[in-house]
């Protein structure tokens, strides 16, 4: 995963510029799919944003979902971000013609984690009671099986898409996939992240200052936002924005959890950013409470976002997918 910085570090001003949706609906790596934007709830009167991607030419019938939940550090990101939309995960639903539902969230520090939990319940919500409703307007005849349910995210998506595991009704979602979530967000650097500078901490100070009340932020073209996500992250501050409610945090809630899908986790041993040591933690508690078959793991040589080169053939990727898979379409 590439980090994309502004030249300068006092570019405030263009920090909360949102992506042009459009032209991400747009995007190349999107050719095999029809792409729709849709409202899944307003917070003062603010859209927030899912997007839809029905893979191109299926016929008339009902097929299995994936739900993508977006990283960024809880800070930036977008739920149709490109460069942070894994090829490998477009091929395994094309493959499957299944269809993936993006979601965007409030994000940081605008908002706070119970504000984002909050979101991600809602955007479930509507994906029950109202998702088929929209497909019925912008695909007639195509419609999300409920049944054949999995959920996937990358760093902050892989903690919100486990979060959605451990708070979901039980058997709605079949599987998990959750790579490099952000359960060790919260620990101490030990090296600079994928080599980027100190970012001075006036550049959060100048951002925080200049806050509009009531404006939130659900989405960001990197390199907007991402000088104040390292800045939060380089000052180990991540937490005091996020918030301590224990309801926020998966590490807490497996361990007061009563039912859990499979997860399939994947870490890499070299990540900087968010250290391997909470995901493997976390792996530990889901097998005290659930039992080591209710969980994979697996840590890989690699920096945070090393699946961005993986294809559905790498060995590590393609043996974990299949229990995932088998649980979706059985």
């Amino acid at each position: 995963m590439e980090l994309l910085l502004h030249e300068k570090c006092d570019t405030i001003t263009t920090l909360n510029k949102l992506p042009n949706s459009t032209a991400e609906m747009d995007h190349p790596k999107y050719a095999k799919f029809d792409v729709s934007e849709a409202t899944y709830k307003v917070v003062n009167e603010q859209n927030i944003e899912a997007f839809v991607l029905v893979p191109k030419g299926l016929p008339h019938g009902k097929y299995p979902l994936l739900v993508e939940f977006h990283g960024g550090f809880f800070v930036t990101g977008g739920a149709l971000y490109p460069e942070w939309f894994a090829d490998w995960i477009l091929e395994y639903c094309v493959q499957h013609s299944a269809i993936i539902v993006s979601a965007n969230y409030r994000l940081l520090p605008e908002s706070n984690g119970t504000d984002i939990m909050e979101d991600v319940s809602d955007f479930w919500t509507w994906i029950r009671e109202d998702l088929q409703s929209y497909l019925t307007r912008v695909k007639p005849g195509i419609e999300a099986d409920l049944s054949k349910v999995i959920v996937h995210g990358g760093s902050a998506g892989g903690t919100l898409a486990l979060q959605s595991g451990l708070t979901q009704p039980q058997g709605f979602i079949k599987a998990v996939i959750a790579g490099y979530p952000g359960l060790g967000l919260w620990a101490p650097l030990t090296a600079p992240i994928m080599g980027a500078p100190t970012i001075p901490p006036i550049v959060l100070e100048e951002y925080l200052t200049n806050l509009q009340p009531g404006k939130i932020a659900t989405s960001a073209h990197p390199p907007e936002r991402m000088q104040i996500a390292l800045c939060m992250r380089q000052q180990g501050i991540t937490g005091k924005f996020y918030g301590s409610n224990e309801s926020s945090y998966p590490m807490k809630v497996v361990q007061k959890a009563h039912h859990i899908p499979f997860l399939f986790l994947f870490h890499g041993k070299n990540d900087i950013a968010v250290p391997a040591e909470g995901s493997i933690q976390f792996a530990e508690f889901v097998k005290e409470r659930f039992g080591s078959s209710n969980i994979d793991l697996r840590t890989e040589a690699g920096d945070h976002g090393f699946d961005m080169t993986a294809t559905l053939e790498t060995p590590w990727l393609k043996d974990g997918l299949t229990r995932v898979t088998e649980l979706w379409l059985s």
